[in-house]
Order: structure tokens, then sequence, then C-alpha cells
């Protein structure tokens, strides 16, 4: 499975209550994805409309695609390379961005902590909702995590700081998001589960 992420600039002064929800459909009007989002910062004019495709053929024609009457930014494609439930709603969201590229070493070494250490302890905490890992073909990274409140958000950020290294695991390669930024969810129909080949 793909995701295309289309950020765009609010223009709050005039959203209204089901803004995301039109958003999405003009951004999209067919074929449907499989499933997205439209996010927006808290205490922010920065958006982002993510949207799930079956192929990366399907992800790339959506990313050529803008809507009207929004000043749209920057636009990725993203393999989806890992997705985990919980069944807290998805009423935020982190977005946690790796920039690329980034090397083989470097993907694995992440890839390693987000299964084995990192998810372990986020999933103990409640509230929380599903967390998608999105991969770039430069290695760039994108982690989605969402929850049902800023207070789960940051729940999470403590459990996951608390967690020691894993025997093998460098400490060199884990540098860390290049940039985190925090979401209110405005409409989403996130897929209740995923392989990496499409919904299950």
């Amino acid at each position: 499975m793909y995701a295309t992420v289309h950020q765009f600039r609010r223009n709050t002064a005039t959203e209204s209550g089901d803004w995301g929800r039109a958003l999405a459909a003009e951004l999209h009007p067919g074929p449907a994805p499989l499933g997205g989002c439209v996010l927006g910062q808290v205490a922010g004019v920065l958006g982002a409309a993510v949207a799930f495709w079956p192929d990366a053929a399907s992800a790339h024609e959506a990313a050529a695609h803008t809507g009207p009457g929004t000043t749209w930014l920057d636009t990725d494609v993203y393999e989806v390379v890992s997705a985990e439930f919980a069944p807290g709603p998805p009423s935020y969201a982190q977005a946690s961005r790796f920039a690329g590229p980034r090397d083989e070493a470097q993907v694995r070494a992440e890839d390693f902590a987000g299964r084995e250490r990192i998810w372990p302890a986020a999933r103990q905490v409640p509230g929380i909702g599903p967390v998608f890992v999105l991969r770039a073909e430069d290695g760039a990274g994108l982690v989605l995590g969402f929850a049902e409140s800023v207070a789960a958000i940051e729940a999470v950020q403590k459990a996951v700081l608390s967690t020691e290294l894993l025997p093998g695991e460098d400490p060199a390669l884990l540098t860390g998001p290049e940039r985190v930024d925090l979401h209110r969810v405005f409409h989403h129909t996130l897929p209740a589960s995923v392989t990496t080949g499409g919904i299950r």
C-alpha cells in the first residue's frame, strides 16, 4: 500500500465544521482512495491531506492532482511499510518527519526500533490510536501517530523516551525526526487494518 501527502496552507477564517471532508472530496474526486485523513496544525496554519492507495501507480497519479480553492504546497508519495492499530479514536495526530536521503542502515535501525521497542511501549498508553510508518524512495520517513487527545500523545512521548535501547541498537543511527508537528484531525476514513499490499 502507498500513501500521498498533500501539504497545504489553511485559511482558518473560512473553515466550516465539515471543511476537512469537503477538501478530501475535492482533492480526490475519483477514483476514491482506500482511506485517508485531513489534518490541521494545532495553533498553526499548515495542514496535510493523507490518502492511501493500493499501488505506486495510483499514488503517483493522485499526487499530480490538487483541488480548487486551496493553497497547495509540497506533495509526497510514500510506501506504507508498517501499520499498527489501537482502539483510541483518531482525534489528534503527531506527524514525525525524518528527512532524506537516509541510507539503508538508518532505515533498518529506525524500523527495528519502531517495531521492537517504540510500539510495544506506545501501545500500552490509554487513548492511543493507529500508527502508520511511511517511507519515500530516498529513505525519508513520515510517522503518523493518532490518539484521542493531546494528553495521550504526550503520554506516548513520555513512555517512548523512558525506554532503553535494545541489544544491538546503535544510537548513532537513531538521530530522531527533523520535525514533529501536532495536528487536529478534521476528517478521517482510516483503514481498520492493512497489509503492505492493501486493506485486509
